[in-house]
């Protein structure tokens, strides 16, 4: 094996190393109050529309694991309240938008660990779970448990396996779903 195509391939997989690693983030107080408050009111409004999901992770049907979600975005725009997103899509750095969705997931009297999955099986797409509202259920991803906490901004591999909670402290734990390229 040529010395110099082996020192091309390290090279690479360390660049690679580098940006998986990189893309392990969490960012608390990612919007400021204004911004988050605006989102918050929005979703918690009992006139937004939430729709019904009969499986949460996967699409196997599992008892009491559903949501409600609110899809506003899918290769397009496809929610009017797509709009009031903006101070999050400007804070990342999106070069090319798949997906953002919202999951409402009702409490339980005891935790509930969603289906383990991928959001995408590409390797050079990222998701970000911003978290809503403050409870005791979390986001998973390989052995790094993410608590769900306010105005917190979680970003990883879309390709990483990982599933999500319910809480079981509050009505309902909320998540906005982004995955995208940067």
């Amino acid at each position: 094996l040529d010395l110099s195509l082996l020192d091309l391939y390290i090279g690479i997989y360390k660049r690679c190393q580098k940006r998986w690693l990189k893309m392990f983030k969490i960012k608390d107080n990612f919007l400021s109050n204004k911004e988050y408050k605006e989102i918050y009111n929005i979703l918690t409004n009992e006139s937004f529309p939430w729709y019904y999901n009969n499986y949460k992770g996967t699409k196997e049907e599992k008892l009491l694991e559903y949501q409600f979600v609110h899809k506003f975005f899918n290769e397009k725009v496809t929610s009017p309240f797509y709009q009031f997103l903006t101070p999050i899509l400007n804070k990342l750095k999106i070069k090319k938008l798949l997906k953002i969705k919202a999951n409402l997931t009702p409490a339980t009297q005891k935790i509930i660990k969603f289906n383990t999955h991928q959001d995408t099986l590409e390797y050079n797409y990222v998701s970000s779970v911003f978290y809503i509202n403050t409870n005791n259920g979390y986001t998973k991803v390989g052995n790094k448990k993410i608590k769900s906490q306010a105005n917190r901004m979680f970003t990883f591999n879309s390709n990483e396996k990982h599933y999500g909670t319910n809480s079981t402290n509050l009505n309902n734990r909320i998540v906005i779903n982004f995955i995208y390229v940067v």
